[in-house]
């Protein structure tokens, strides 16, 4: 497993509501987001989002059926995590400045630009890493980089 891998997992499983998902997917596997609001009792806007994030740190598969109802299912991952691997992990060279040396420290304001426009839903987040030159999954750890850094 991956040094990224693993620091999405433990982004995605650090925040106990996404957790919740992933149980819940694993009881009841091949769930639509509608299902699992009602039974987990989070708005559904919400349940889109980690699931979004759940998708992007692949430990959530989903597949269209009919009428483009997405059923959400875990996928297999197993974690281990020990101090060596934590700091592998943080030695890693971060998202952002990877960013940042690929594009030169002056774009930082039209980074905080895009970023400020694609959280307000003035663009989305696929539009948001296009006009950036990075992939959709770069624009993700870029945000929770940026997001934990708050």
């Amino acid at each position: 497993m991956g040094m990224s891998e693993t620091a999405s997992i433990l982004k995605a499983i650090g925040n106990l509501n996404r957790a919740r998902i992933i149980a819940h997917l694993s009881k009841h596997r091949g769930e639509t987001a509608e299902d699992l609001a009602k039974h987990l009792g989070y708005p559904l806007p919400t349940v889109y989002k980690y699931l979004r994030e759940l998708e992007v740190a692949k430990i959530v598969e989903s597949e269209a059926k009919e009428r483009k109802v997405k059923l959400y299912y875990p996928r297999d991952f197993k974690l281990e995590v020990s101090p060596e691997k934590l700091m592998e992990l943080f030695e890693q060279p971060s998202t952002l400045n990877l960013y940042k040396a690929k594009s030169g420290d002056n774009d930082a304001k039209r980074l905080n630009e895009v970023i400020r426009k694609a959280k307000s839903g003035g663009m989305t987040y696929r539009q948001a890493a296009s006009t950036l030159g990075i992939s959709y999954y770069e624009f993700i750890l870029l945000l929770e980089e940026i997001d934990a850094a708050d």
